[in-house]
């Protein structure tokens, strides 16, 4: 009989040991109601999905290589439109593990879309994932500059960018705050590389190195050593070719790369060439914008402000507007209103235009600085970011 029940508990150890390898997700969301759906998310598309009962659910599956989802409890199952929806929840790192997804209640998850957005009370408690484990590491390295940068950015609205949309223009106290981003930037890009070449065979350097690509403004090889970074034991994984494409998209705007030319049309209603108006041995900008883009109105006034001091004269700072509105009457009522008194050009195509097609922006406004032998020297930078730019490439000239 005792070689019966032995047998029976070592075949019952031998079946467990040759379970199917996977994830397993237990989670408690109390405050949550009965037949609501929990998904894992990869970005936009849904890779898994459960019912709540009880204020608890299970997930169970499988992935090839840890990676990172977003998990999302639907509040809203009578609605179809992805917008409509109230759904709430955090980003994990999945890997083949018994993994605990902890919160205080409902209320703890963020929503996925800012117009749902409540106050977030009480926090996501995450564990049995080492690759999560590893994230949340990273996050505690990163936030004290992190949040640095936001302070900085939170007070920069207040006492620059909202003064400047009427014309105000507290300068000294913008470049002082659009420093304290940059210092704090800075710091956090060092410790994205240091991470990722410390952590090479870890999803979560993918992660970083995707959110590097957005952050920081690469050359290609810089760009080129972030994808060499990363081990090949990861290369077939999804999030690596996500990578990968996301480079590709910038490459047109690397740091270092030279300006693209490409076909727009003059107040005249001339086709010409950007080409022509990009000037040789001159520090140019040229600023991507739209009339129905509301920050790049906003934007507008900081603008004229800059050519003022920047745009005439001997040593001008050459600057170059450049809109894709696919409408003339648009952009003409726009320039009328504006009293933008620098060049300005219109890629009449929109989306579909040469702007895009080129320089694969992904929005506006959007701008290029160019060295004097029509190079990128810096991209994207706005309001007192601009100013720290011109300062360091002509002086200071604004008023005291």
């Amino acid at each position: 009989m005792r070689n019966l029940l032995y047998g029976a508990i070592f075949l019952g150890v031998l079946v467990a040991c040759q379970r199917e390898p996977g994830y397993k997700i237990t989670g408690s969301v109390p405050g949550t109601p009965d037949g609501m759906k929990v998904y894992l998310y990869n970005w936009n598309t849904p890779v898994d999905s459960g019912v709540v009962k009880g204020g608890k659910f299970v997930l169970t599956g499988k992935v090839d290589v840890p990676v990172r989802y977003q998990l999302w409890v639907d509040l809203s199952p009578d609605k179809n439109m992805e917008y409509e929806k109230d759904m709430r929840g955090s980003d994990i790192f999945v890997d083949n593990t018994d993994i605990r997804y902890e919160t205080p209640s409902i209320d703890s998850l963020a929503s996925r879309m800012s117009f749902h957005r409540k106050e977030v009370k009480g926090e996501v408690l995450i564990t049995g994932s080492p690759v999560h484990d590893l994230y949340l590491k990273y996050k505690e390295e990163i936030r004290p500059y992190s949040n640095r940068s936001s302070e900085a950015w939170n007070e920069y609205l207040k006492v620059y960018h909202i003064p400047a949309l009427d014309g105000v223009f507290n300068t000294r106290e913008g470049l002082a705050l659009a420093r304290e981003m940059q210092e704090a930037q800075k710091e956090m890009k060092k410790i994205q590389w240091d991470f990722i070449t410390g952590n090479p065979t870890s999803p979560v350097s993918i992660d970083i190195a995707q959110n590097m690509m957005y952050s920081s403004k690469l050359s290609k090889a810089e760009m080129d050593k972030l994808l060499q970074a990363i081990d090949p034991y990861l290369h077939n994984a999804p999030a690596y070719k996500e990578l990968q494409k996301s480079m590709e998209g910038f490459y047109p705007v690397a740091i270092g790369e030279k300006f693209k030319d490409i076909e727009v049309v003059n107040e005249e209603g001339k086709t010409v060439h950007l080409a022509d108006y990009v000037k040789p041995g001159q520090y140019n900008m040229v600023e991507f914008w739209a009339s129905w883009c509301g920050p790049c109105r906003g934007e507008i006034p900081h603008l004229r402000h800059v050519y003022e001091a920047y745009g005439k004269g001997e040593n001008a700072f050459n600057m170059i507007s450049v809109s894709i509105d696919d409408k003339e009457s648009d952009w003409k009522k726009a320039l009328k209103e504006e009293n933008m008194k620098w060049i300005q050009l219109c890629d009449l195509k929109g989306w579909k235009g040469e702007v895009i097609n080129k320089y694969k922006i992904q929005g506006v406004p959007f701008c290029l600085i160019l060295d004097k032998e029509g190079r990128i020297i810096d991209h994207g930078v706005r309001g007192s970011e601009l100013d720290l730019v011109l300062i360091d490439l002509l002086g200071d000239r604004y008023e005291e």
